[in-house]
């Protein structure tokens, strides 16, 4: 049973997530036509006027308006709605998950200290921290996923904050890295190291199945998995990469009696898989070691 407070921030995450969905629809819409993502404000392709604060609440706006333009009438799509329902659930349950448990799917980080090993016990700030970050990439996947679906090729600036963060934020908080590269290594320097091995294995290994997947995904897996090494570790950059791959082969095979899988690409399957095993984690590690 959740107390008061925990149904208030359930709340909360959702809305919240609910509006970074609202941003990816605007991201996955302007960025690859090398848009500003600021002006002009939001609008009707149809009409172009500008959206009335009160109809850009995300999700209850598009209901509202029973999905059509209050000025001109035209249809708009449902994956508006969509993309922002997807990723306040996203919010909603890493929240949950995470945060609201002290990060019990999450496996628990060794830290070197004389005579032995310690394990890092994380506190709510610490969690709620982990649950930003993981966002981060999972909203950062999830409009690469919906740029690949629309059949555009994926802008390199769309990687960027996920990449600086990624970089930065664990050599001030290595545990954001539950599972490190070295062992042996704490502090900034192990931070270092997780990310580096990370973004290097997940770089390699989408390369790698580039050359079974084809040419038309040469950029997408290489920088999805690149930044699940980053975020994640070479280990899950490593797991995840062979998952999609042989996901993608099985799709592929089945294309002929189905056609409707001709939609989907391997950037959704690995954001599919991203976000199942961050909440699998603990598990995941558990069994495999």
């Amino acid at each position: 049973m959740s107390t008061p407070a925990e149904i208030l921030l359930s709340v909360w995450l959702f809305a919240f997530g609910g509006a970074v969905g609202s941003f990816l629809n605007v991201v996955v819409y302007r960025l690859p036509l090398g848009m500003s993502l600021i002006l002009p404000s939001s609008h009707c392709p149809a009409c172009r006027h500008p959206i009335r604060w009160y109809d850009n609440v995300p999700i209850f706006g598009w209901i509202m308006l029973k999905g059509r333009c209050r000025d001109c009438g035209a249809n708009i799509s449902f994956r508006y709605p969509l993309v922002e329902a997807v990723t306040a659930v996203v919010f909603l349950v890493m929240g949950r998950v995470e945060w609201f448990s002290f990060g019990v799917n999450l496996p628990v980080r060794p830290i070197p200290v004389a005579g032995g090993t310690d394990f890092f016990q994380l506190t709510s700030g610490e969690t709620l921290g982990i649950v930003a970050y993981h966002a981060l990439l999972l909203s950062t996947l999830l409009a690469a996923a919906l740029i690949e679906y629309d059949g555009k090729r994926l802008p390199a600036r769309l990687f960027r904050p996920a990449i600086l963060v990624g970089l930065a934020a664990p050599l001030l908080w290595p545990h954001l890295h539950p599972v490190p590269a070295l062992a042996r290594l704490s502090g900034a320097m192990a931070g270092l190291a997780d990310g580096a091995a990370g973004l290097a294995a997940g770089l390699v290994l989408g390369l790698a199945a580039c050359l079974i997947i084809g040419p038309h995904d040469r950029r997408g897996l290489p920088f999805g998995l690149a930044m699940v090494g980053l975020f994640l570790g070479w280990q899950a950059a490593a797991a995840l990469g062979l998952l999609v791959a042989l996901v993608h082969a099985v799709v592929e095979a089945l294309r002929p009696w189905w056609p409707s899988l001709t939609r989907t690409s391997p950037g959704f399957w690995l954001f599919v898989a991203t976000w199942a095993w961050i909440l699998q984690w603990e598990t995941l590690v558990r069994r495999i070691t």
